[in-house]
């Protein structure tokens, strides 16, 4: 049987002389069709943005883990459209390489008038190829290979659905291993032609042409010298192949989407965060804190850090037990830890989720402030004098207090600030003393960071303090953590 098939000498020669009548053709296909890809997905996709309410909008849907049915809808429609213009490119270049009568424009309105049934052929040969790599992987090799020309014979011989998946499948048979070759030889050749630096690509793209003049001259050498009907056997097989290459990814997708759905404001600030560290003289985002009249003063001079005495690991929590809607839901703080040094407390909160996800949230709300935590103080170490904590009134003792508070201006997606301040307790009233200095306040994705003078809190190196944290979007409990006695 192999004798009928031809030499890779002989499929060469046929795909050089294709190439050298018909090259420039097919390259110009591929260059309209890529062209007209492009404005469509660009035009529709700026439109859509702007209808939903601009980019920041839509990033901010997604990213507070809440996108409107109108995103949704929008969104499904552009990867649909998408998918199916790919088709048609690919359709329309198949085409103009497998009939010598097709120009540029003709080779278009050919892409479009098959791409239906192109489509379904596709999206079977596509089926049973992923049942086969879940059927234990090398059935999928296999049919990668057998079902290759499915979509040739639907172009050429007009065979549709499962009737091309069939003709293909018996035009390899018991040539598999030949036909394996010949691709795998022609794979290399345009592989080696795109790793070349600088030029590969251009190389690639210019060689594209050749490629599939050689295929199409191995699927007409193949359906020559088929031994069998182009159309034979039984579809029940393959029907269940394809239904099973269709009902088991789409269960995985189902259960992707109920696992990761949750963490998706997550996975796009952590892509949203590259992105922005790969652009050269991107600063880091730096916390706004709005001038008050304490801030007339010049703040306390801060020295360097100087030697850290010790870090204390204030509150732990990787699980989260937090609200489980709104603005709450965004600052579950998994993490807080205290690092004293000769002149200053060092504080640290990292939330589980990016701020910007709680500053989406908090702005769709009628509130602008939302308390994020307070850490109370007991500076003399006295429970009989300061205040009680928590929600629930569990400890007392405190004198001194630090208010974190996040603000969002009102339907304005991606903006907020962090607000940090100072209050003492005395005789159970509170005094507000004033904002800490916007150069004493830095915010990151996921951290909040305070560096507090021992001045502005009324603190000496050398003395104690107990510390207690209150979470306030904690769900269970009062809120307030373990009393922590840090040595300064």
């Amino acid at each position: 049987m192999d004798e009928q098939v031809k030499g890779v000498g002989e499929l060469f020669d046929e795909a050089w002389t294709a190439y050298k009548q018909r090259g420039l053709t097919i390259l110009g296909v591929m260059i309209v069709s890529t062209l007209v890809i492009t404005c469509c997905m660009l035009g529709l996709g700026v439109a859509a943005t702007l209808l939903l309410g601009g980019l920041d909008q839509v990033i901010a849907d997604f990213q507070q883990g809440m996108p409107g049915p109108v995103t949704m809808v929008s969104t499904g429609l552009l990867v649909a459209l998408f998918v199916l213009l790919a088709l048609w490119s690919q359709c329309t270049v198949l085409a103009a390489a497998m009939d010598d009568s097709l120009g540029i424009i003709s080779a278009l309105g050919v892409g479009w008038q098959r791409l239906w049934g192109f489509g379904w052929v596709v999206f079977l040969v596509s089926a049973i190829v992923t049942a086969g790599f879940i059927l234990f992987f090398i059935p999928g090799i296999f049919f990668s290979v057998s079902l290759l020309f499915a979509i040739y014979f639907y172009l050429e011989d007009d065979l549709r659905g499962m009737d091309a998946v069939l003709a293909s499948h018996y035009a390899v048979k018991g040539r598999w291993w030949n036909t394996l070759g010949k691709l795998f030889l022609i794979w290399l050749m345009a592989v080696a032609l795109e790793l070349i630096p600088v030029v590969g690509q251009i190389l690639y793209f210019i060689f594209m042409p050749f490629l599939l003049f050689f295929l199409v001259a191995m699927y007409r050498n193949l359906r020559d010298t088929a031994t069998e009907p182009a159309v034979s056997g039984s579809r029940t097989g393959w029907s269940l192949l394809a239904a099973i290459g269709i009902v088991i990814p789409l269960l995985g997708l189902v259960g992707a989407v109920v696992t990761l759905g949750p963490q998706l404001p997550v996975l796009i600030e952590q892509w949203r965060q590259v992105t922005r560290n790969t652009v050269p003289g991107t600063p880091p985002p730096v916390s706004r804190v709005p001038k008050t009249d304490n801030q007339n003063q010049p703040p306390p001079t801060v020295e360097p850090r100087g030697v850290v005495q010790e870090r204390v690991l204030v509150w732990n929590d990787p699980v989260g037990d937090v609200e489980e809607f709104g603005v709450g839901r965004w600052l579950d703080i998994e993490k807080v830890r205290v690092e004293p040094t000769d002149n200053a407390l060092n504080v640290n909160l990292h939330l589980h989720f990016p701020l910007t996800a709680a500053y989406n949230a908090a702005s769709t709300t009628a509130r602008s402030l939302h308390r994020v935590g307070v850490f109370y103080l007991d500076t003399d170490l006295k429970r009989s004098t300061g205040t009680l904590a928590g929600r629930e009134l569990v400890r007392g003792g405190y004198d001194l207090g630090i208010d974190i508070t996040l603000e969002a201006p009102r339907n304005r997606p991606l903006e907020g600030n962090i607000h940090v301040g100072l209050f003492r307790i005395h005789n159970g009233t509170r005094t507000y003393i004033g904002a800490v200095s916007e150069e004493l306040v830095q915010v990151g994705s996921k951290d909040i960071r305070l560096q507090l003078p021992y001045a502005l809190l009324g603190i000496h190196k050398g003395e104690q303090v107990r510390m207690s944290f209150v979470e306030s979007a904690q769900k269970q409990g009062s809120g307030l953590v373990k009393d922590k006695i840090i040595t300064l």
